[in-house]
């Protein structure tokens, strides 16, 4: 075991306020952003840290879903509105954005060691394949209330895994935070990865 849960502290960012992706049309926009996200987060966890003797590091990650449209174009896929119009608004991206197509699940992770001040970030890309004929899942997938506070409007751990044909690169990405990308990073920082 890396570390035990009881020396695992939750923190989140104090402001939920994020940059968003507006006006960003090219993939390297949109990574600078999304890396720029999560390295804001991990500022904001530093801050509110006091010393504590102990070695710390503070990890923090930003995931999205990143879409091509009819005309080649990206678009930023965060979570759906909280308000009543959501459904329509997933309804729109699995009919005209993922139905029988790829898109791009990525997650920006930022890691810092508090003591020594050096920080590792990354961006971790994963391909995933919705299946052509998605109309038939659809009134029963929002009648779940499942799309929100997902990004893309989606869990594959969950019930939207229905919609899901293939996954190419880490599926840990899609869930929400690249395992594999942490255990690589963790020995940059000087603590290597011990499995169980």
């Amino acid at each position: 075991m890396l570390v035990s849960a009881e020396s695992i502290d939750i923190r989140p960012p104090r402001s939920s306020e994020e940059l968003d992706f507006e006006g960003l049309t090219s993939w390297l926009e949109i990574a600078r952003r999304l890396q720029q996200i999560a390295r804001e987060k991990n500022d904001d966890v530093l801050s509110q840290l006091s010393p504590t003797g102990n070695r710390q590091l503070v990890l923090t990650a930003d995931t999205t879903i990143v879409a091509t449209d009819a005309e080649g174009s990206y678009r930023v896929l965060g979570q759906p509105p909280d308000d009543d119009s959501w459904r329509a608004v997933v309804r729109g991206w699995f009919r005209d954005l993922y139905a029988g197509r790829s898109h791009i699940a990525a997650t920006a992770i930022c890691l810092t060691d508090r003591d020594t001040g050096q920080r590792v970030e990354r961006i971790v890309q994963s391909h995933v394949w919705v299946r052509d004929d998605v109309e038939p899942l659809l009134d029963w997938y929002l009648a779940t209330s499942e799309p929100l506070g997902k990004a893309g409007g989606y869990a594959l751990q969950g019930l939207g895994s229905v919609f899901v044909t293939r996954v190419e690169g880490s599926i840990t990405n899609v869930v929400g935070l690249p395992l594999e990308a942490l255990v690589e990073m963790l020995p940059q920082l000087g603590w290597p990865f011990i499995g169980p």
